[in-house]
């Protein structure tokens, strides 16, 4: 049983409406939700969180399964504690009810920022070019919380910036970003390149979107 000192601090990493990561199943294949604090309780160990299940292959949660909740914090980077789950509702936005298991651990950060293969033809691309944006032929071949992957059918060079419309399948608009790119490669083969950049000037509410639809796509297809 951790100490009422080491259950302060780390609640103390916590803070009412901040988002973290909840991960659920085996270590190897741990598929990655993203949750909401909605209070907690240091004296008994309790958590509660709004967790976003908005995918039809997404499970409730089970009372006794052991999970891991993952939060930055501001000195150490990013921390993850075992907890179990003693109550989990229904719906998309089901509200999560937890108990401590044990204390904060180091969590590789690369492991929230992960990637998932996509084949999305981009609904619009332009590439800033001589003053002006001009049209492009861009598809998505990979996505993360980051930046994106891509092909893109016409000369592109380290250094440029991209506007993508991208078509998710998650019933919302275009999400529409702005990408420079980190690395170029030619493919002799299909005439065309092979590209990656990272977002600039994300906006929160997009950040959260790309985030949620990659790991709704990684919990798809591990079928959690």
């Amino acid at each position: 049983m951790l100490s009422q000192t080491e259950l302060e601090a780390l609640f103390d990493t916590l803070a009412r409406d901040q988002v973290v990561n909840l991960g659920i199943g085996d270590p190897a294949h741990r598929g990655w939700f993203r949750a909401q604090v909605v209070s907690h309780d240091a004296g008994r160990g309790e958590l509660r969180l709004t967790c976003f299940m908005d995918r039809p292959t997404d499970r409730p949660l089970e009372p006794g399964e052991r999970v891991v909740v993952a939060a930055t914090h501001i000195d150490e980077g990013m921390r993850a504690a075992p907890m179990d789950v003693e109550f989990c509702g229904a719906g998309v936005r089901p509200e999560v009810h937890l108990r401590i298991a044990g204390t904060w651990q180091s969590e590789d950060e690369r492991r929230h920022q992960a990637r998932v293969t996509v084949q999305i033809t981009a609904s619009r691309a332009r590439r800033w070019s001589a003053g002006a944006w001009r049209e492009i032929q861009a598809d998505v071949i990979d996505l993360s919380s980051r930046g994106v992957g891509l092909v893109v059918a016409q000369p592109v060079q380290v250094g440029d910036r991209l506007s993508l419309s991208v078509p998710l399948s998650d019933g919302e608009a275009d999400l529409r970003v702005t990408i420079e790119l980190r690395h170029v490669r030619a493919d002799a083969k299909t005439g065309t390149w092979r590209a990656g950049g990272l977002f600039k000037a994300l906006a929160p509410p997009d950040h959260e979107r790309v985030v949620r639809f990659v790991f709704g796509e990684l919990r798809s297809r591990q079928r959690l």
